[in-house]
């Protein structure tokens, strides 16, 4: 059987409406997975566990109510995803590729990360 970390936003997006499968296990999964392999390759910027994990359960508690969040019609509620650092994401700031930026956090989401949010 396949890990949750391991499964295409379509598969989890049928566990999740089957009940067979939490949007917080699969979060979970994943942060596990970022956890293991992090030390070794550097491959985050910002990642914060704790808002992930309360985002899932956000999504769990619409999902359990039959009402996941969508977008023009497409929902990637409860899917674990991550935004390329150079995409301004409320909060966080933008490193730009150096380090010569100043690291003000963005006031507000770029299309890419406000249109993430919606799905």
């Amino acid at each position: 059987m396949s890990q949750p970390h391991e499964l295409s936003a379509q598969e989890l997006l049928a566990a999740y409406r089957n009940k067979t499968l939490s949007p917080v296990e699969a979060t979970r999964s994943v942060l596990d997975h970022i956890a293991r392999w992090e030390p070794h390759i550097h491959a985050t910027y910002a990642l914060d566990p704790d808002q992930a994990l309360t985002q899932a359960r956000a999504s769990e508690a619409r999902w359990m109510k039959g009402e996941p969040q969508a977008c023009g019609g497409y929902s990637l509620d409860g899917v674990p995803a991550t935004i390329k650092e150079n995409i301004a994401t409320r909060g966080v700031p933008v490193p730009l590729g150096t380090a010569a930026t100043d690291l003000t956090p963005a006031a507000a989401d770029a299309p890419p990360a406000s249109r993430m949010r919606e799905a």
